[in-house]
């Protein structure tokens, strides 16, 4: 059955997937910035292997967009310091991992995955040709998985995930899921669960080992790194409390900005700050006339920054990359992403010991569950539930500061997935011992 469907994945989705890239880039910038960065991928990679040193061991790790390549760049920086002869190649799928990538010290060569034809998959791997190939929490393509494979590739999961909402394990996928994770080498999921999952597919617990989320590392060497950065001081009256939303997209402005403009109304002691995933001019437009017509000032980071802090009470931050150094200074957070396609990076705000609040799709993100057992994080599913939780967490000081400990213990409490995976590896591979 598992065969059966991949035939025809080959002769219907993979031509599809063409046809909607080339048509998604007329309309979609991060689409056509994908599909321009796939033009002549193989010259970008024959050139750059002919530098390769004499005996490099070679290792490439594929991450889907950020958050993926947040989990790996532990373990990739950990096998670069412990293994001098390294060459890391890195592939993205999305323009806006292979953007925020940039230029890592533990990098030698980033590129776009190719789009998952069979031919794609053959040239890349026998281009690239790494002792090991290392993927990064999900992004699992058919034909890639096989090529690699039957090339005598290994192939690992690192962050390994299967969330409860998945359609890996469930109806026609199921099949092809096990047709192609037969491939894989060994798995690392992050929790138990997860690893039960994952046994409905890749029934192999022997070539299993639970090490956690690399991300608590991850997160954790971010955190202490911008702690010794001078903090950002947005506002020219620094005193109340802060709140703030990161990487919000329209789908979680309609929730949470109606409770915002009530809290703003409501305690005159509130700073607010609002930190846009799309900085397209109109969305910035449309997000101060909502504030405006609701009898409130704000000003953008971009036009007050060079003459110093804002004389308003709400900022909304026009550029990107502040926003770990944002949390530092802040009391309360609501992270985004999380009524639109899932929610983006959780720990960030945590780390600083911060409750954290999102919206209902948090299944993809394991860090979230964790953070709501604990009693750190809260869920809101419309702008009336983040009403009321606003004035619990603005009306009990005590209340809001024991929600940001536990958030922090939780991290301290999972450290070490890095060095449980680097061990793994050493152990199973002798080129990386």
């Amino acid at each position: 059955m598992g065969r059966l469907i991949y035939i025809f994945y080959n002769l219907l989705a993979v031509p599809l997937m063409y046809v909607g890239f080339a048509a998604g880039s007329l309309f979609n910038r991060k689409i056509k910035k994908g599909w321009e960065g796939r033009r002549s991928w193989s010259s970008k990679i024959r050139d750059a292997m002919a530098s390769v040193p004499d005996g490099a061991v070679r290792v490439c790790c594929h991450c889907t967009s950020v958050g993926e390549w947040e989990q790996a760049v532990p373990v990739l920086e950990k096998l670069k310091k412990d293994h001098a002869n390294l060459f890391v190649m890195v592939s993205f799928f999305s323009s806006s991992g292979y953007e925020y990538a940039k230029a890592h010290p533990s990098v030698d060569l980033k590129i776009y995955l190719p789009i998952d034809s069979w031919g794609n998959a053959q040239r890349l791997f026998r281009l690239l040709r790494p002792s090991l190939w290392v993927i990064s929490k999900f992004d699992i393509w058919p034909n890639h998985m096989i090529a690699a494979g039957k090339m005598g590739i290994p192939i690992v999961m690192i962050d390994a995930t299967l969330s409860a909402d998945s359609g890996r394990d469930k109806g026609l996928m199921k099949p092809l899921s096990r047709f192609v994770y037969r491939y894989f080498d060994f798995m690392f999921p992050i929790s138990e669960e997860d690893q039960a999952r994952f046994l409905q597919v890749f029934p192999f617990p022997d070539r299993m080992q639970v090490t956690g989320d690399t991300r608590f590392d991850q997160v954790h060497a971010k955190g202490t790194a911008v702690q010794e950065k001078e903090k950002i001081e947005l506002f020219e009256d620094n005193s109340g409390l802060k709140i703030i939303a990161g990487s919000i997209w329209p789908a979680d402005e309609k929730h949470v900005m109606p409770a915002f403009v009530k809290a703003m109304q409501k305690y005159d002691h509130l700073k607010l700050i609002l930190v846009p995933h799309e900085l397209h001019e109109s969305h910035l437009a449309d997000i101060e006339s909502a504030l405006s017509a609701a009898g409130l000032e704000s000003e953008r980071y971009s036009r007050f920054a060079d003459q110093g802090k804002t004389k308003k009470n709400i900022a909304i931050v026009d550029t990107i990359g502040m926003l770990a150094l944002l949390y530092k200074d802040t009391d309360l957070a609501y992270v985004g992403g999380s009524f639109d396609s899932g929610v983006h990076n959780v720990m960030e705000p945590a780390v600083f010991g911060q409750p954290v609040i999102f919206g209902p799709k948090h299944l993809n993100s394991f860090e979230a569950m964790e953070l709501i057992k604990v009693g750190s994080a809260f869920e809101i599913n419309n702008a009336r539930e983040m009403e009321q939780l606003l004035d619990r967490m603005i009306g009990d000081d005590e209340a809001r500061k024991d929600s940001g400990r536990k958030a922090r213990d939780l991290i301290l409490g999972n450290l070490g997935a890095t060095e449980k995976i680097v061990n793994q590896l050493k152990k199973r591979y002798e080129f990386l011992a």
